[in-house]
């Protein structure tokens, strides 16, 4: 079995990321993340300008045979529409696993987001997490998704691990949404609304 045949779906996308993050500045690089952000919101599947880089990179294990995007492809195609979103206009890549100036890896995207609780308005921003991880579908889901990132982008210099958030993805389609949805709920609330970490790590 070939190493790219036992990738997980997390080992996946950061292998994708560090090869599109190798070099930002690079012309082929901007034009790869902006062909990312034209296919949010739309039929990815008309999107062809990702899938060499994507397609090549993920195991034959979880790609589909059929007209529909399986659960891993649209796992990891939404995290990097994600990252695309968010690194727009940025000199550093924002994913953790591969930024240099990343204090500290983020354990999920709840970790993340409660960087927002740090604003004055913390209630609007714990209307919109909540709005998300009650999310009744994988659509509704990314939506919320895409509105918090541009938050996040807007407001703070926080990195996301988008590998994680990939596999996340994958999970919660994989019936395992409650799961996901803790795990997210107690990293966003594990800090005070002055950004102070409780005694509970």
């Amino acid at each position: 079995m070939t190493k790219l045949a036992e990738s997980t779906i997390y080992q996946t996308t950061a292998r994708i990321i560090n090869l599109i993050a190798r070099d930002l500045q690079v012309s082929s690089t901007k034009a790869y993340l902006a062909s990312l952000r034209r296919s949010v919101n739309k039929n990815v599947q008309l999107a062809s300008g990702v899938f060499p880089v994507i397609f090549s990179n993920i195991p034959v294990k979880y790609l589909g045979k059929s007209g529909e995007l399986t659960e891993a492809e649209r796992s990891i195609i939404l995290a990097l529409q994600l990252y695309a979103l968010h690194q727009q206009g940025k000199e550093e890549t924002v994913n953790t696993r591969f930024s240099s100036k990343a204090k500290k890896p983020v354990d999920n995207i709840g970790a993340s987001l409660s960087s927002l609780r740090i604003e004055d308005d913390n209630q609007a921003v714990d209307r919109r997490f909540n709005a998300m991880i009650t999310a009744a579908s994988f659509n509704e889901l990314a939506n919320h998704l895409r509105h918090l990132i541009k938050l996040l982008k807007a407001k703070t210099d926080t990195k996301v691990d988008y590998a994680r958030l990939a596999d996340d993805l994958f999970w919660f389609q994989k019936g395992q949404e409650n799961n996901i949805r803790l795990k997210w709920s107690r990293s966003y609330y594990r800090y005070y609304n002055k950004g102070e970490k409780t005694d509970e790590n």
